[in-house]
């Protein structure tokens, strides 16, 4: 057992983390196993490729109008599954640091575990988290999602039976700023199983909205797609309980998609904020054998020399959403702010998350964090 006790389940929730990457993750298939000339050639690519996108989003953007953001930070080691594992010392110490980067408000992916469990350990953890965001006077979002790491559905209307009682427990216990019914509904079917078209998952954010509003009144409700889920996304603008929408935006080929959608909630009437986003990740196929999605999109996420990308990455983000209007930026794989390694780095790994904590707990920082500050500095509310 490690220092931290993660132990496998750590790493088995790679399967049901980031199912998000569908659309946006780079992949170069390297099926030959390539030389390591090759291999560098091919990350150079990926490398200029990346930063001649950043570079056009940003040419572009300078020449709009900009508008003060909110700021949010994803506390990924608060996920349902992770929650668990990680000891609340951390947790408390990476809110702390969130506070003192200078956001507005802490994003949390909740699920089924441990409310449905009725798990009084874990669920007071959580109290001692939310209560230590709220001590740090920031606003509290929570993004649940279905995670199948203890419990499994296989439709739409189960998950609905399972969730929606979670969603009320959540929000009467914690009274969040925004809670986001739901987002990549593509992904969530893909993870049940399912096939729920566009017009179920409206039907779910109306009746989770109403059940929401009812337990918290003063909560906005949220509901969320990636740029090609466009018509999911056009039927949670119908829904007159929905307050806000939301964009997660992890590679740069959806955002005239993207364009369109933020239009579209503006003739509705609905703000738009980012709620996730990251770069793509640079991945090699070797040989035959096919990783999973979400294994990809953990793909050196925490390696030190993808530091100078992350920075450029949230650079062009974040003046991409002032220059749209948008309410606010979550970036998602908050580890980078205090921890990056020289190889491995992936974001789903036991040794480089315990290595994060690890920084979290001696109170370490990284370029990244850093440049994240001057962005609050210098588009921020306050």
């Amino acid at each position: 057992m490690r220092k931290y006790g993660l132990g496998l389940k750590f790493m088995s929730i790679g399967t049901s983390v980031c199912g998000r990457l569908v659309p946006a993750v780079v992949l170069l298939a390297l099926t030959a196993g390539p030389a390591t000339s090759q291999r560098q050639l091919t990350e150079q690519r990926y490398r200029d490729g990346v930063k001649r996108g950043l570079e056009s989003v940003k040419s572009i953007t300078d020449q709009q109008e900009h508008h003060k953001l909110r700021f949010g930070a994803n506390l990924f080691f608060a996920h349902e599954g992770l929650i668990e594992h990680v000891p609340l010392g951390v947790l408390l110490k990476e809110v702390d640091a969130f506070r003192d980067l200078g956001i507005n408000r802490v994003d949390i992916n909740m699920g089924l575990f441990p409310w449905r469990d009725k798990d009084e350990k874990y669920i007071a953890k959580y109290d001692a988290v939310v209560k230590r965001i709220r001590d740090a006077g920031l606003d509290l979002a929570i993004n649940p999602q279905y995670s199948p790491v203890r419990h499994r559905v296989s439709s739409l209307a189960e998950w609905t039976r399972e969730a929606i009682p979670v969603y009320e427990e959540i929000a009467r216990r914690y009274k969040p700023e925004i809670l986001v019914t739901i987002h990549e509904p593509t992904t969530m079917n893909k993870r049940m199983k399912a096939a729920a078209s566009p017009a179920e998952w409206r039907d779910f954010v109306r009746a989770a909205a109403l059940a929401v509003r009812k337990a918290s009144p003063g909560t906005r409700c949220g509901a969320g797609a990636l740029h090609v889920e466009k018509e999911y996304f056009r039927e949670f603008l119908s829904v007159d309980e929905l307050d806000v929408v939301t964009i997660d935006i992890y590679g740069l080929a959806g955002l005239r998609r993207y364009n369109e959608m933020i239009r579209m909630a503006g003739r509705a009437g609905k703000p738009v904020y980012i709620e996730e986003t990251w770069r793509p990740p640079y991945y090699t196929r070797r040989g035959k054998k096919r990783d999973s999605l979400e294994t990809i999109s953990a793909t050196g996420i925490g390696l030190r020399s993808y530091q100078d990308l992350d920075i450029d990455w949230l650079e062009a983000i974040t003046q991409y959403a002032s220059a749209w209007g948008l309410e606010s930026i979550t970036p998602f794989w908050t580890q980078t702010f205090f921890k990056y390694v020289p190889e491995g780095g992936d974001a789903l790994s036991q040794d480089y998350n315990e290595q994060v904590m690890d920084a979290i707990s001696k109170g370490k920082r990284t370029d990244t964090y850093y440049a994240y500050q001057r962005l609050i500095k210098r588009f921020g509310t306050k």
